[in-house]
């Protein structure tokens, strides 16, 4: 029986809606989107610079950006989707536009060959505690307000923080498209969504597409397990690190007491995760390459 429902923000289905092949339209309404809701102007066409892959390297991963293209004036546009972070998380996003910016200029070249680069963030955590769900930051002086220079531009999208109807009608319609749940009735969202903005009926078409390819929801499921194996060894290893830490004293440091308790509990780790694994309809050998059990034990699960 074919999966109806997948995780929209999983990066492998995002990389397969933005830099597919014919994906062009559907990536610069997005950015469009973006720019419209921050009252800045938008572009007339965009390259994709890392095409969409059917096989991916999760190790290599961390290092590139999920999408990457180049508009028709020579602005570079990078999007990262990202599920977990922190306060420190902001650092990250600059560094990567840093990364991406020094690039642009090859030895010997002026500085009048570098070009924009915007870095746009969908995040799926909170980093304040603010109400803001879209905010653009760029290099201002603090007295007067006068902008030094347009080349660095980042947004951050913080998607828990989204209510209907609070941006602007573009970068809504996207924005319930990407937090829409596993649970929800998506036939019945994406039909409503069509009506607003006519890009998402191709949206829908890819989706589908999506979900109909074995091989693809074979790499997703790979990559669901990536995630879900991440989020709950982070939140096991807070919690085990914390128990120990109390439990051999402060002095001893949180260090020690985390290294010691993520020992003591690996067993108990390895069925918390493959009961969320299983719990998410993902392979049961795929699920075993991840956590290390047998499928005979992922079965009495």
């Amino acid at each position: 029986m074919k999966r109806k429902c997948i995780n929209v923000l999983n990066d492998y289905f995002m990389r397969y809606l933005f830099s597919s092949k014919d994906s062009n339209l559907i990536l610069l309404d997005f950015i469009n989107s973006i720019m419209l809701d921050s009252n800045m102007k938008t572009f007339r066409s965009v390259e994709i610079l890392t095409p969409f892959n059917y096989k991916e390297n999760y190790e290599d991963k961390e290092t590139i950006a999920d999408v990457k293209c180049i508009t028709q004036n020579g602005t570079v546009v990078i999007i990262e989707i990202q599920l977990q972070g922190n306060s420190r998380f902001p650092e990250r996003i600059l560094y990567y536009w840093a990364s991406n910016y020094s690039k642009l200029l090859k030895h010997g070249e002026k500085y009048d060959a570098l070009t924009p680069v915007i870095s746009i963030n969908l995040l799926n955590f909170n980093l304040d505690d603010n109400d803001n769900v879209h905010s653009c930051y760029m290099i201002y002086d603090t007295n007067n307000k006068r902008l030094l220079t347009d080349h660095l531009q980042i947004h951050i999208i913080e998607l828990r923080k989204f209510k209907y109807n609070l941006l602007e009608p573009d970068l809504n319609c996207w924005i319930k498209f990407f937090t829409m749940k596993e649970k929800d009735n998506k036939e019945l969202i994406m039909s409503e969504l069509v009506k607003e903005k006519p890009i998402m009926e191709e949206v829908q078409k890819r989706y589908n597409n999506f979900i109909k390819d074995r091989l693809m929801m074979n790499e997703y499921d790979k990559r669901q397990a990536y995630l879900y194996g991440n989020q709950i060894m982070l939140e096991e290893e807070r919690r085990l690190g914390i128990e120990e830490g109390i439990r051999q004293g402060i002095e001893q440091g949180i260090e020690q007491g985390i290294e010691k308790g993520i020992e003591q509990g690996k067993k108990e780790q390895q069925i918390s995760i493959a009961k969320s694994f299983k719990n998410a309809g993902i392979d049961m050998k795929i699920i075993s390459e991840n956590t290390g059990l047998s499928i005979e034990e992922i079965k009495k699960l």
